[in-house]
Parts: C-alpha cells; sequence; structure tokens
C-alpha cells in the first residue's frame, strides 16, 4: 500500500492494522528470523507514525527564549481533559518537529497532584492497544495478554483504589525517543475493569517552569489543538503570538 494511501486511513483502522500485523508476525514467528521480524515490526510502526511539525517566527522564537519559555506538548486519553505534559523541551529552534507511535505502557499511582511529577508506585508494563494488565490484590501489575476492546488498552484491578497512568513513546524535536507518561486518572479506579482509549490529538502550547511528566488540572492558555484522527501529520506556525494551519 502507498504512503498516500495510509495516511488516508483513518486512526482505529491503522490501530486495526497495527493488531492485525502484530498477531500475524507472532503466529509466523518460527518462520521468521529476527532480523525479518524487526523489519516487518518496523514497517508496521511506521504506518502509524504521527508527526506535528511546528515553525516558530523568528521574532516570536527570540522572545519566547528570553523570557524563559518551553515548547510543551500533551496527549489526548479517551473525553478527559489533558492532565500531564507528555514532553517539555527549552532547545527548540525555528523548525521542530515531534512524532510518537502506538507503543504504550501501563503503571498505577497513589496520588494526582497538579503540579508535581507523576511518580508510579506500581512496576510498569509494556502494552499493546487491545490488550490488558492485571493488577494484583499485592499490588504487583502483571504481564499484558490480549484482551478488551482493539482501541484501548484495559486495567484488571483485584488491588482497590488506585490511579491508573499510561506512558507513550515518542520522539522528541531532539531526536531522542523516549517513554514519558501521556495521562494519569485524576480520580481512582475502583476494582474491577477500566479501559483507557488513547485518543490522536495533541495539545501544543509555550509555558514557564513546567517540566516533562508534570501533572495539572487547569487549561493551558494560548494552546492549540491538533487532531490526528484521520492523518499521519500536521504543520502549524506560531506567529505574533498566534498559531496558524500552515
Amino acid at each position: 500500500m502507498s504512503q498516500s494511501n495510509v495516511v488516508k486511513k483513518n486512526s482505529q483502522q491503522l490501530q486495526s492494522d497495527v493488531q492485525a500485523a502484530v498477531k500475524s508476525i507472532l503466529n509466523a514467528t518460527t518462520a521468521l528470523k529476527p532480523s525479518d521480524y524487526n523489519k516487518v515490526l518496523a514497517a508496521t510502526l511506521a504506518a502509524t507514525q504521527k508527526t506535528v511539525s511546528i515553525q516558530i517566527d523568528a521574532a516570536d522564537l527570540t522572545q519566547l527564549k528570553n523570557s524563559g519559555y518551553r515548547l510543551c506538548f500533551a496527549k489526548k486519553v479517551g473525553n478527559e481533559a489533558y492532565n500531564v505534559v507528555w514532553q517539555s523541551y527549552d532547545k527548540y529552534l525555528s523548525f521542530n518537529d515531534f512524532s510518537w507511535t502506538p507503543q504504550y505502557q501501563i503503571f498505577g499511582t497513589n496520588t494526582f497532584k497538579a503540579d508535581v511529577t507523576v511518580k508510579a508506585s506500581t512496576n510498569t508494563v509494556d502494552i499493546s492497544l487491545g490488550q490488558q494488565s492485571t493488577l494484583n490484590n499485592a499490588g504487583l501489575m502483571g504481564p499484558a495478554v490480549s484482551g478488551g476492546p482493539d482501541t484501548a488498552i484495559t486495567l484488571i484491578n483485584n488491588y482497590g483504589p488506585i490511579h491508573p497512568g499510561i506512558n507513550q513513546l515518542s520522539t522528541g524535536i531532539d531526536g531522542v525517543q523516549s517513554s514519558t507518561s501521556i495521562y494519569v486518572a485524576i480520580n481512582q479506579v475502583v476494582l474491577g475493569q477500566t479501559t483507557l482509549t488513547p485518543v490522536e490529538k495533541i495539545l501544543v502550547w509555550f509555558e514557564q517552569n513546567v517540566q516533562t511528566s508534570t501533572m495539572f488540572s487547569t487549561s493551558r492558555s494560548n494552546a492549540v489543538e491538533i487532531d490526528l484522527t484521520n492523518s499521519n501529520d500536521a504543520s502549524r506556525l506560531y506567529i505574533g503570538g498566534i498559531w496558524k494551519t500552515i
């Protein structure tokens, strides 16, 4: 399938493609060489990579840097408000590319508190869409297994009140890959099943004195929301203190 056709697919179809490809790979593991497996997996993830390009006008760049502003990103989960700084950068330039792939981790934390850095209270487990992890009665997060909706991450909570959290892999404007928090439930969840659905929308803004993985509970000022549900890339220009689509 050509790249242009892939871009036209909506997010749910792309996620379905990932699940089908991974299952196919797993079923054929014995017939694949490790190098073949890695190539197929890389190609599958590349097909679902999302990229935003942020351009900053020269005058604005100078003003922002002189005032100590950082370039910040947050990721949407379900219908909840954005509440964690996914990444925060002070080394931004006139042209900045930020991208991500559907590679996640799940954890639990005892607290949600605005202006505090996310800190996992449980172990952290790699997980994909269409998988679930069980938090046992001792507070240990089990390995991911198939289960739950194909477009969501499912927590089976056998422990008790806990704030579930999600990390996602991103490639920063500096080219460095890292898995950091995109979401922590503001309210604790109790015993039973909870589904967390990452949405392909991000928030971009400039803010002083804020770091990666900081939790927040109020709206960000002068932010722009970018919807990549039906596309794989988007560009925005910040000029004269205003966001423009380019």
